[in-house]
C-alpha cells in the first residue's frame, strides 16, 4: 500500500515500558481515518448528485457575513457527521477529534449520537505497518475538515475540493488522509484517497491518482506560466501580494492559482508546483492531513517566517493561524 517503507521514528511513536491505559496504534488509526475519509467523500458526492438532479439548488449559509470563504453547506455537515460519527463509534471517547464544523449542525438535525455507523476498516495497513508501539491516546488529536474548499464547491469548481482527516501526535502532523471526491472535476469517476505517514510513505485508495508530478493542464503553457510554479489562492490581501512578489523575485517562474488549502499543499507534495504559499489558514484541520502527506513525500512546511507549524500544539500561540 505504501510506496516506500522505513522504520518508524521514535519521535513519531513514543515507546513506553508501561502500556498506556488508553493506547492506540498508528496503523489501525490511520486505516480508520482513510475509511472515514472515503465516507466523507461519498456524502459530498451524494449532495452534488442531488444538486445536479435539482438543477443546481444548494443551500448555503455564511459563517461570517460577506465572506464567501466561510460558506457552509449541507455537504459540509453531512460529511462531518459521517466522518466524526464513524470515528467516534470506532474509537469511543478516548480519541480526541476536532472537526471544522463542530457545533454547526442545525438544531433540527438529529445529533451524531442518534445515528448508527458501520465499523471502520482497521486493517488497510496490516501488511505495510503491522504492529507498532502503543501511543497514549492523550497525545493524539484527529483533525477533520469534512469539505475543504467549500467556496469552490459552491462555485462548481469541484476539482479543488477535498476531505481532510489528519492525525497529530504530540503537536506534530504525523499521518493523514486526503480525499478527492471529484478527481476529474465531476461525478464521472469515483473518489481517490491519498494516505500518508510522515517519514514512511504514501498510498492510494480507490480510483487511481489522476494528477502529478506535472502541472495541471490549464497551467501547462510554458510561455504563459513559466516554471517554477508558485501556487497561491486568489486573495488580494497586501501580505499575499508581497509573498507572490518576493517568491517570484527570488526564484523566478510564475504564480498559478489553486482553490482550497489542502489542494495547494497537495500540489506541492505531488510536484505540480515548486511551492505553495498561504497567508493564513482557518485552523489545524486545514493543514494536518496535507502536511503529513507532504512530509511522507519528502516535503516540508513552515509558516511565513520559516518557523515550524505550531498550530497543533496544546500551547499553540494565539492567532498562529495568521502566520501562514
Amino acid at each position: 500500500m505504501f510506496e516506500s517503507r522505513r522504520n518508524l521514528l521514535c519521535c513519531l511513536i513514543a515507546v513506553s515500558s508501561a502500556v498506556p491505559s488508553a493506547a492506540l496504534q498508528i496503523g489501525p488509526l490511520l486505516s480508520s481515518c482513510v475509511d472515514a475519509c472515503r465516507r466523507g467523500c461519498a456524502e459530498i458526492r451524494s449532495v452534488q448528485a442531488r444538486r445536479e438532479r435539482s438543477g443546481g439548488d444548494l443551500s448555503v449559509e455564511l459563517k461570517e457575513s460577506g465572506d464567501a470563504r466561510s460558506a457552509l453547506t449541507e455537504a459540509d455537515e453531512a460529511a462531518q457527521r459521517a466522518i466524526v460519527g464513524a470515528l467516534r463509534a470506532t474509537w469511543g471517547a478516548k480519541l480526541n477529534i476536532v472537526g471544522e464544523e463542530d457545533g454547526t449542525e442545525d438544531s433540527s438535525e438529529a445529533p451524531i449520537a442518534d445515528f448508527d455507523f458501520e465499523p471502520l476498516r482497521m486493517d488497510l495497513f496490516a501488511d505495510d505497518i503491522g504492529e507498532t508501539a502503543e501511543i497514549d491516546a492523550e497525545d493524539v488529536t484527529v483533525y477533520v475538515d469534512p469539505l475543504d474548499g467549500t467556496r469552490e464547491f459552491v462555485e462548481g469548481r469541484l476539482s479543488n475540493c477535498q476531505t481532510l482527516v489528519g492525525i497529530a501526535i504530540d503537536g506534530e502532523a504525523v499521518a493523514g488522509a486526503i480525499g478527492i471526491p471529484f478527481p476529474t472535476g465531476d461525478l464521472s469517476s469515483d473518489s481517490t484517497v491519498i494516505s500518508g505517514l510522515a517519514d514512511v510513505g504514501t498510498g492510494i485508495h480507490g480510483e487511481p491518482l489522476a494528477r502529478g508530478p506535472f502541472p495541471l493542464d490549464h497551467h501547462i503553457d510554458g510561455l504563459k506560466y513559466p516554471r517554477p510554479h508558485i501556487a497561491t489562492g486568489d486573495s488580494s490581501a497586501p501580505v499575499m501580494d508581497a509573498c507572490r512578489e518576493m517568491a517570484i523575485e527570488r526564484f523566478g517562474g510564475s504564480n498559478v492559482i489553486y482553490g482550497g488549502a489542502g489542494n495547494k499543499i497537495l500540489a506541492a507534495a505531488l510536484g505540480e508546483v515548486a511551492c505553495s504559499i498561504q497567508h493564513k489558514v482557518g485552523g489545524p484541520w486545514d493543514l494536518c492531513a496535507p502536511e503529513a502527506v507532504l512530509k511522507a513525500l519528502g516535503g516540508r512546511m513552515t509558516d511565513l517566517f520559516g518557523d515550524e507549524i505550531a498550530i497543533y500544539r496544546k500551547d499553540a500561540p494565539a492567532r498562529c493561524n495568521e502566520r501562514g
